[in-house]
């Protein structure tokens, strides 16, 4: 079976029999454009090929001979390989982070921490790292067990249940954080929780929510709460706080002690999940006030730690963590980001949902966008918020300080784009769909949360003595979208332009660095080593972040 090398990631898939590239890219979880669906119709789905000459041509009106001969341009949707081949894509590009993540999972050796044992008509669970032995007072004989990997962001939360008997995936369940109601960060909710009243608000509504979360979890599978026997979280610090509903005050001031202790197992009653009486919940390492579970969950899920080259992590979030390795060194750095990118705080944003505005592209004449599912659009998640400013950017309906034209100032733009720039409450807005508009206040919002991130990424890179031409590569992490094309996030200015081609999407890397922990428990003590020694990078506390701050809340007006 002929194998396809994905450059620049030497990612490999097979290719099976008769199967075209583009299709084994799309299986192998990266998308590149192609409006006619693989007939060779419109000759977008352009890649480069290694050893041109002993690969089959792909003859089309806009290649032209020399193009095919000399530069391997062929189209993915007409070549079917015989023999092992090499493709460099287009810039274009997106990945599916989802299929990388199952990928991923699938490769975990089964050792769970939580066995069932009979004996003498009564079963007992086995915890992995201590000594005794538990009753399993609401245990079934067709019971099996199972575990949950919950990530516990400050925007979205993520239920995900396994069978610990095969490791297998069973379902997921997820909804935004409901603690959002008390602020979009945070400091909101730490100041919240601060008092004996606030703490009851917070933890009892997120508690609640979990709950409801591991029961539709549950019923999608049909398995029962008492199965559960193991659960392992991901979160950032504040945000573990408060399921464990201790108070957070010691968050939100000098020295910002952390009081819940990462690498350690609790009972399921300490964090109010509704799971079998005898259940347990690990919390993984927390590396720092402002890094918590979830980005030692996310190291994990990259192998972050243990790469010998410069590699970047970044988890774009409501907090954007992120961590860098060099000579030795493992720096992790946090900056307050927002949560533009996973929808809230812009006006038509909504989770990756069924009608999303999943991806968005300027073709020359317009503007084209892409739901989830092919639903009409209702809404526009993560992915889609970052395509749309990169297009507006590319169509110069927004130029490089944030301002969107108004109708008004429509001179210069292609007709398509130009009939759908719409005034409202006076406010220049883009009408991407029936009831689905991007404004100048979204344009603000996400120059806010890119110009957070970005300072963060320059200044860690700084600090660890590491330019764009060093990296291996950067991995970014977060569940704002799992379809995203590197270079929209070079357009916006995110990333520098020079790492668009040494991007590597890895999906929720807390959900799959948790589920890891869960399936082979083996991990979570290898983790506990591999965190000490990481060093904290205090971003807010360094002179030069804020004029870096501020430089980075423009767009590039040409590549970085």
């Amino acid at each position: 079976m002929p194998k396809l090398t994905i450059l620049p990631f030497k990612k490999e898939v097979d290719i099976q029999t008769d199967e075209t590239v583009m299709q084994a890219l799309r299986r192998g979880g990266y998308e590149i454009e192609g409006p006619c669906n693989g007939q060779g119709i419109c000759g977008k789905c352009r890649i480069r090929v290694e050893n041109p000459a002993d690969v089959p041509q792909t003859p089309h009106r806009h290649i032209s001979e020399t193009e095919e001969r000399e530069k391997g341009i062929r189209l993915a949707c007409r070549l079917i390989p015989r023999a092992d081949i090499s493709v460099h894509l287009p810039d274009d590009f997106s990945v599916d982070a989802r299929i990388l993540e199952g990928e991923h999972l699938g490769r975990i050796e089964l050792k769970p921490a939580a066995v069932v044992v009979s004996r003498k008509d009564m079963y007992w669970m086995q915890y992995a790292g201590e000594d005794s032995e538990v009753i399993l007072q609401n245990w079934g004989a067709q019971f099996s067990p199972k575990g949950l990997a919950i990530d516990v962001g400050t925007t979205t939360l993520v239920v995900t249940l396994f069978c610990l008997a095969t490791g297998k995936e069973l379902s997921t369940a997820s909804s935004i954080n409901p603690q959002t109601e008390f602020g979009h960060d945070v400091l909101s909710r730490i100041q919240k929780g601060s008092t004996a009243e606030g703490l009851a608000d917070v933890a009892g509504v997120v508690r609640k929510e979990l709950n409801r979360l591991i029961q539709a979890a549950c019923k999608k599978s049909n398995a029962v709460v008492d199965e559960v026997l193991d659960v392992v979280i991901g979160g950032n610090t504040t945000m573990l706080t408060l399921v464990a509903a201790i108070n957070p005050e010691p968050l939100g001031r000098l020295p910002f002690t952390v009081d819940i202790k990462g690498g350690a197992s609790y009972a399921a009653k300490d964090f109010g999940f509704d799971i079998n009486p005898a259940g347990r919940v690990y919390v993984p390492p927390i590396v720092h006030a402002f890094v918590g579970s979830d980005i030692s969950a996310g190291v994990l899920a990259c192998g972050c730690l243990e790469k010998k080259k410069p590699s970047l992590f970044v988890d774009v979030g409501t907090n954007g963590e992120m961590g860098i390795n060099n000579d030795g060194r493992f720096i992790v750095a946090s900056t307050a980001a927002g949560p533009a990118f996973e929808g809230m705080g812009v006006s038509s944003g909504i989770r990756a949902v069924p009608g999303a505005v999943e991806a968005a592209n300027f073709d020359g004449e317009t503007i084209n966008i892409k739901t989830i599912d092919a639903q009409p659009a209702r809404g526009i998640c993560g992915s889609g918020i970052i395509d749309i400013v990169a297009s507006l950017l590319k169509a110069g309906v927004v130029d490089s300080s944030g301002r969107m034209k108004t109708p008004e100032q429509k001179d210069g733009l292609q007709v398509a784009v130009a009939e759908r720039l719409l005034l409202i409450e006076d406010q220049p807005v883009f009408n991407l769909a029936d009831g689905v508009f991007f404004t100048q206040a979204d344009i603000r919002q996400v120059q806010l949360a890119k110009g957070a991130i970005r300072t963060g990424i320059d200044m860690l890179m700084s600090e660890a003595d590491v330019t764009a031409e060093d990296l291996e590569d950067i991995t970014l992490a977060g569940a704002f979208g799992y379809h995203l094309r590197p270079d929209s996030l070079a357009t916006i200015g995110l990333i520098p332009q020079k790492l668009a081609r040494k991007v590597r999407f890895a999906g929720n890397t807390s959900k799959t660095g948790c589920a890891m922990m869960l399936i082979n428990a083996s991990l979570r003590g290898y983790l506990e080593k591999q965190v000490q020694g990481v060093e904290h990078l205090p971003l807010a506390e360094k002179i030069s972040f804020q004029d870096l701050f501020i430089e980075n809340l423009s767009f590039p007006a040409s590549d970085p």
